[in-house]
């Protein structure tokens, strides 16, 4: 399917951090964030290949190391970010690394919290998490929690649909217990994000959390059925190669699924509005405001996983 557009204002002035914006909707997202005028710091596990984005935007960026599955990692490009210094690069129009020196705090106008994970078997963080739980919803918990005084306009925190397919089992949250399977993980943790999502926006609308300026707003997005690499999970090379020839049959390539989050970063919206794709069960198609579970939009609930973030990212 041919990638369509939607109007995004100029940018210029603005820096965005995009977390995961390697590959995928998060690469999709920089490169259009960076073309309407934007700096972009891209905060990504592999910076290696960070940097190799970062040389290919037509504007400037900064390239920061940030692996969601480990706290310490999160605590440390925080720190960075906030103005400790720390090893990472400063891109202009061209290549110009400072490795290394302090760049004093940031202002980051959008925060775009990109970077998920899915896995073939179950597996755990270097803290001791339920993979997905800790990549997809604990360490953005932390990591926004951390950056949040830098933050002047918006938090986007994509989501998925698949949060429909479940509820949250606080009494067993790390799969220890019941049965773990991709598609039940991942559903739970996306949940999670919803909930994250309205509690924080809550916080900053009466005052129990403070961004770097008034008016600071949380949205919701969910990008459809995107063809990326998050749909090459199963562990089976075959059936990995079988799944990617379907998407890029039915799915919508990363660019047209990355409209739903510049949609949802640039337009004046509701307070913690949900963005998805408008056709075929909200698959694919243009950016349109969407319906969520009863359970994501429980404002208890969404003060439960709070508390249970809260405590779970807590330093000891």
């Amino acid at each position: 399917m041919p990638a369509k557009s939607i109007d995004i204002p100029d940018l210029s002035g603005q820096t965005w951090l995009i977390t995961g914006a390697t590959s995928g909707v998060g690469l999709e997202s920089a490169r259009s964030a960076s073309r309407h005028g934007a700096r972009v710091i891209i905060a990504v596990r592999d910076t290696a290949r960070g940097r190799e984005v970062a040389a290919a935007l037509p504007g400037p960026s900064r390239v920061v190391e940030l692996d969601l599955a480990s706290l310490a990692s999160v605590r440390r490009a925080a720190g960075e970010l906030v103005g400790a210094g720390g090893d990472d690069d400063e891109v202009g129009g061209r290549i110009n690394p400072r490795r290394g020196e302090d760049f004093g705090p940031e202002r980051i106008d959008v925060l775009v919290n990109n970077a998920g994970a899915i896995t073939p078997r179950r597996r755990e963080t270097a803290d001791g998490f339920e993979m997905l739980l800790g990549v997809n919803v604990l360490g953005p918990f932390l990591f926004t929690d951390l950056v949040l005084p830098l933050v002047q306009r918006r938090v986007v925190i994509v989501g998925s649909n698949a949060h429909k397919a479940t509820s949250f089992d606080f009494g067993d949250p790390y799969f220890r217990r019941r049965r773990w399977t991709p598609a039940s993980s991942y559903a739970q943790s996306k949940l999670g994000d919803m909930l994250w999502g309205l509690a924080l926006d809550q916080r900053l609308r009466d005052g129990r959390a403070e961004a770097g300026a008034a008016g600071v707003d949380v949205q919701l997005t969910h990008p459809g059925w995107a063809a990326t690499g998050i749909s090459n999970a199963t562990g089976n090379a075959v059936l990995d190669r079988v799944i990617t020839s379907v998407c890029s049959v039915f799915a919508q390539p990363a660019a047209q699924a990355a409209l739903t989050t510049m949609y949802a970063a640039t337009r004046p919206l509701p307070p913690c509005s949900y963005t998805g794709p408008d056709a075929m069960r909200h698959l694919r198609g243009m950016p349109t405001l969407i319906g969520r579970s009863a359970e994501a939009s429980d404002p208890a609930l969404a003060e439960r996983l709070w508390d249970f973030a809260e405590a779970e990212t807590t330093e000891r």
